[in-house]
């Protein structure tokens, strides 16, 4: 959609590779005139890039710096970005090119880090429901938690022990009722983790082994 920004991710990776090139996730019906833009978290702030003639027009489209550049960054599996259009452009798409990043494992298992946030996808090739998603290594006493953006706000959920820790660990609210949600196929989500805690994880169930 026009005028919007939305969080997607890398659902594929480079053939025979571990991760997926900025240069292969591509805008379609979106004029490379750098008012679209690619961004993504490093872990302490954004980096981005703009879709923009490259070369100063004499080359491709592609992601490009200030000086229309190619900037060159690789996605791990499972990690996020943001896509942020301009008004004034209809059916805009984003495209990746790559093989999908199966696993043989029960679960998708992302290092974390305390203290910080991570920007995350869905990494299957099918619908993941908030349920299917865990963290290991952290205590569920509500100070992690998990924020989606619905298109025009996050929404968001801490880890708890639901049923005010009657239940098992999961995703609550501000009464530990479990909230329910499904990601779409490349929807990204943020994971916010407090200070103190060793060695966190996200885990992703792995959908297409069940």
């Amino acid at each position: 959609m026009a005028n919007q920004k939305a969080i997607s991710g890398a659902q594929f990776i480079e053939i025979g590779e571990g991760g997926l090139d900025l240069a292969s996730i591509k805008l379609t019906n979106v004029p490379a005139d750098g008012a679209a833009s690619i961004q993504w978290w490093n872990g302490s702030k954004y980096e981005s890039a703009a879709w923009i003639g490259l070369d100063w027009g004499d080359g491709p489209d592609g992601w490009g710096d200030d000086n229309t550049d190619p900037v060159n960054y690789t996605f791990a599996a499972g990690e996020g970005f943001w896509i942020v259009l301009p008004g004034g452009v209809s059916g805009a798409q984003v495209t990746q090119s790559g093989e999908v990043a199966l696993s043989a494992l029960t679960t998708y298992d992302i290092a974390l880090e305390a203290n910080k946030k991570f920007l995350v996808i869905n990494p299957l090739p099918t619908e993941l429901d908030l349920s299917d998603i865990t963290l290991g290594n952290v205590d569920a006493d509500g100070a992690a938690s998990i924020q989606w953006w619905n298109g025009s706000k996050y929404e968001s959920a801490a880890w708890i022990g639901l049923d005010w820790g009657d239940g098992p660990d999961g995703w609550g609210d501000d009464n530990t009722d479990e909230v329910t949600y499904t990601f779409a196929v490349s929807e990204g989500f943020w994971i916010v983790l407090p200070g103190g805690v060793t060695m966190p994880q996200v885990k992703i169930a792995n959908k297409v082994l069940l």
